[in-house]
């Protein structure tokens, strides 16, 4: 995807969640993240626009704290936070360096990528709450695949968060692209690229995906904790 259009995704899906949130019951459940409820997802949302902001003007890592908001300023304080992070990443040239949380080269096109990665898949939770789930749109989908494989997943190994699994999969989208989870390959999934991104975000079972490997290995492949 171009520079541009992850910028513009970004923007309209975080946008979409913060107008859902503000015609909707703040209580409502999130059923893709268990003990949230629409303001949590909104105030999480929120705070990684603060953050993210925040760790590229700091050019290194902050933690990042999620504090409660009054339900009478989660509408302007989420605006207040998208604006600024649009116009922070609209302002700074995609090949400057800065600090990320990815592989070499830290540049800031890492963050217009994250960010309408993060957009697009809480965007989902976010009708999911309400019961209009629709799919990620495929291209963006499949960049968000291959952003697990590049970035996340090499994190968590380094991290010593994660191991791969002894039985593999390899994963195969529409596009043609392949990514194994594991060295020892005994099958193969396949699926849209949003229900595969969404597997591999835990939102969805991975036994939806189409398969010919077992389900025990489908399962405990896609169990691993790639992203948390």
């Amino acid at each position: 995807m171009r520079i541009e259009e992850f910028l513009d995704s970004f923007e309209s899906d975080a946008q979409s969640v913060i107008t859902l949130v503000a015609s909707s019951d703040l209580d409502l459940q999130v059923p893709p993240c268990p003990g949230w409820q629409l303001r949590d997802l909104a105030v999480h949302l929120g705070t990684v626009h603060r953050w993210a902001k925040a760790c590229i003007e700091a050019n290194g890592p902050l933690p990042l704290v999620e504090s409660p908001i009054e339900d009478s300023m989660l509408i302007p304080w989420l605006n207040e936070g998208l604006t600024e992070l649009s116009e922070l990443l609209r302002a700074t040239p995609p090949h400057r360096e800065t600090w990320t949380f990815g592989p070499q080269p830290q540049v800031m096109s890492f963050w217009y990528r994250r960010q309408a990665q993060e957009a697009a898949v809480h965007l989902w939770d976010a009708q999911s709450a309400l019961g209009i789930a629709e799919p990620i749109e495929e291209t963006l989908a499949a960049d968000g695949v291959a952003e697990v494989f590049e970035v996340f997943i090499p994190r968590q190994l380094g991290r010593g968060r994660m191991q791969l699994p002894n039985e593999g999969i390899r994963i195969v989208l529409t596009d043609g692209r392949t990514f194994d989870i594991g060295e020892k390959i005994s099958g193969e999934v396949s699926g849209s690229a949003s229900d595969i991104l969404l597997a591999l975000w835990h939102r969805v079972p991975a036994t939806s995906l189409v398969t010919d490997a077992d389900e025990r290995v489908v399962e405990a492949a896609f169990a691993r904790a790639f992203t948390s």
